[in-house]
């Protein structure tokens, strides 16, 4: 699934850092890279860490045969883009995933500062001692450490427990949508910046059509939307690419 032309063009246009928006105080900027990780490598000269992509991924149950092989290409080709960013970086490269978008390194100061640079990096995580699951235990549903370790939840499982034992639940959206404080824009990049959020916003709510939904709050100024949804509209946005992640709203209010 992919956005329409316009979503795409205007969000191009934005020249600003990817943020996620995490809760009602909203927009605060998400590090990719944990304290634990930079104090690793500042006091042992390098650390192993795992590597989220931003690479489009289902498990591959549920791909068709074409589908899985398209997949794990893209996965290989951003792995292989970015090794190429990390060139003359201190670095060496330790597991390699056709599976699931990571890859595992050890990395100096040097290439975690390009880590946190590059637009092909989701997050970057501590890789632990023990932590060296096989391609079959990726594969194995029942075994999803590194899933877990480097892709958190999009839509937590807690959720989906209070939307079927009440029917709906109040949650707060993430859009996937570059976005700066407005403080730091000019008039035209901030006219672009809530275009984009209003047009995210639209899309989402088109992919919710024949849900149970109903919209609490429209943000104007942040990438988030505020709803009421039931069990079938949460798997909606679990699935939805413009979709960064889905918290708990403990109040409605308004629209506004």
């Amino acid at each position: 699934m992919s956005f329409p032309a316009h979503i795409l063009i205007r969000v191009t246009c934005l020249a600003v850092l990817l943020f996620v928006a995490g809760n009602a105080a909203i927009a605060q900027a998400v590090g990719k890279i944990p304290p634990e990780v930079i104090n690793r490598a500042s006091s042992h000269g390098t650390v192993l860490v795992l590597v989220g992509l931003k690479v489009p991924w289902q498990m591959e149950s549920t791909l068709s045969e074409e589908a899985v092989r398209a997949q794990r290409e893209a996965i290989v080709s951003v792995q292989a883009h970015l090794l190429g960013e990390l060139r003359g970086r201190k670095y060496k490269v330790i597991r390699r995933y056709e599976q699931v978008p990571g890859i595992a390194l050890e990395v100096g100061a040097d290439a975690l500062a390009e880590l946190a640079r590059s637009e092909r990096v989701m997050n970057v995580v501590l890789d632990r001692p023990g932590m060296k699951p096989s391609q079959e235990e990726v594969r194995d549903a029942g075994r999803r450490e590194v899933l877990e370790a480097m892709f958190p939840e999009k839509v937590p499982a807690h959720l989906f427990t209070r939307a079927a034992n009440n029917g709906t639940v109040l949650v707060l959206a993430g859009l996937r949508v570059p976005w700066q404080n407005e403080d730091n824009l000019s008039e035209e990049l901030m006219t672009l910046q809530r275009s984009a959020i209003m047009d995210a916003q639209r899309y989402i709510l088109a992919e919710l059509t024949g849900t149970q939904y109903r919209v609490t709050r429209l943000y104007r100024k942040i990438p988030g939307i505020a709803l009421r949804v039931g069990p079938d509209a949460l798997k909606v946005l679990e699935r939805s690419p413009a979709i960064t992640n889905v918290l708990l709203d403990r109040q409605a209010k308004p629209i506004r």
